[in-house]
């Protein structure tokens, strides 16, 4: 393996990099239990251990959800969008708020409440002055930002706990019963849906969660129309014409026998140049197939495996809840593997040459992408299951505990 490449942000000291464990105390998780501010000096890391503030140095914590002391385990799924026009972020919560905070410091700048949880990163249109997200009761919610009000609401029978896409205009959507729906941006009209029925729709047992949406731009080849691929609870990955809804064409992932969670539930990663999708499929592993008929071109077996993020050096990482992160080359040949405590591990956010991943009882690991070194755990005591987001504007990371803290850091 090459040696690994210089990284100007970390340049200035020549260090060694033990496993960091940075312990973040019960007594400040449950401090302030109303929605304020947090103070910005509350310490995060051992005075005693500088290391961890090379990788990230947190900026605010902000509690968006009060503790239940009648939920055993629970669970956040969000995740943070930012809107640089009004300086503020965006993030709901699993009691059914939508929450509008303060850019720099995490304070509220308004809230309102929603009709069922959100657990997905909301989609910020500032052409239009819309923010989309979806419920877990099943609504694609546009909300107009001026009026704080929705334009409009479309009701499905799954929860949507996905981030939908939005390519011109029009916004696409899939839900928990293996839809995809494509509405008007401005109106949420139907313009169409795939399958019409639910004949795609999981009887066995399957993984939770579900695919992803990716688009083939318009003029990148395949269709005159552009491309939506996704997967399904069934193994299948379907390419769709992004105007028609037409399945282009239609391949599966799932083991030739079949059976329970044979999911393909990794959001298909789009290569353009080198004309490949790359996918997932829980019990098989991880394909690079055609994005011209979605024939197999490799395949590397991991079970368990989520969506795959292309990384520097034309490394592609993954995560596996059941066999840790790896980072793989096209072709399926792997450069590293990091095992971690059992756990379920989120997609991966790469930013330059570091690897975020968040750990549903660990709380948020940090890697090194090109050659999969650990770097940092921070422990918030009750673990992350939100999805992570980055910001490169401000070079900001978002994470939503399982206790309802947003935590936000700034990447060094």
């Amino acid at each position: 393996m090459s040696a690994k490449a210089a990284n100007p942000r970390r340049r200035s000291s020549a260090r060694a990099r033990p496993q960091l464990v940075a312990a973040l105390g019960l007594a400040l998780l449950g401090a302030l239990a109303g929605c304020q501010t947090r103070p910005t000096t509350v310490e995060l890391y051992p005075e005693d251990d500088a290391a961890p503030r090379q990788v990230m140095d947190l900026m605010f914590m902000q509690r968006l959800t009060l503790p239940d002391n009648f939920v055993l385990r629970p669970d956040e799924f969000a995740g943070v969008t930012t809107d640089h026009k009004r300086g503020v972020l965006y993030v709901g919560s699993r009691e059914g708020t939508l929450f509008a905070l303060d850019g720099n410091d995490g304070s509220v700048a308004w809230e309102i409440p929603i009709s069922g949880s959100i657990s997905s990163i909301p989609v910020f249109a500032e052409d239009d002055n819309v923010l989309v997200f979806g419920t877990d009761n099943g609504a694609l919610v546009a909300l107009d930002l001026e009026t704080r009000a929705p334009r409009w609401s479309y009701e499905t029978p799954g929860t949507i706990r996905n981030q939908p896409l939005i390519h011109g205009e029009i916004v696409y959507f899939a839900n928990s019963r293996d839809q995809i729906y494509a509405l008007d941006l401005a109106t949420g009209d139907w313009r169409w849906q795939y399958p019409a029925d639910e004949s795609l729709f999981q009887t066995n047992f399957t993984v939770h969660g579900r695919s992803g949406l990716s688009l083939l731009e318009l003029g990148d080849g395949v269709s005159s129309d552009g491309v939506v691929f996704s997967g399904f609870d069934d193994g299948r990955v379907v390419a769709l014409g992004a105007n028609s809804g037409v399945p282009l064409w239609t391949t599966s992932v799932a083991p030739p026998e079949r059976g329970d969670f044979v999911d393909a539930d990794g959001t298909p990663l789009v290569d353009a140049n080198a004309g490949e999708l790359v996918v997932s499929g829980a019990s098989t592993g991880v394909y690079g197939l055609s994005i011209d008929d979605g024939s197999q071109r490799w395949h590397k077996p991991v079970k368990g495996a989520g969506s795959v993020i292309a990384g520097p050096g034309g490394v592609l990482v993954f995560t596996s809840s059941l066999e840790g992160i790896f980072g793989i080359e096209r072709g399926g040949r792997e450069r590293w593997r990091q095992q971690v405590d059992p756990g379920v591990l989120s997609t991966p956010v790469i930013v330059d040459d570091l690897v975020f991943v968040t750990h549903s009882d660990t709380g948020l690991l940090t890697l090194d992408a090109r050659t999969g070194e650990f770097l940092a755990r921070l422990d918030t005591g009750s673990g992350v299951s939100s999805v992570p987001s980055y910001d490169p504007v401000t070079q900001r990371f978002y994470a939503v505990t399982n206790r309802g803290d947003l935590l936000a850091f700034a990447v060094r």
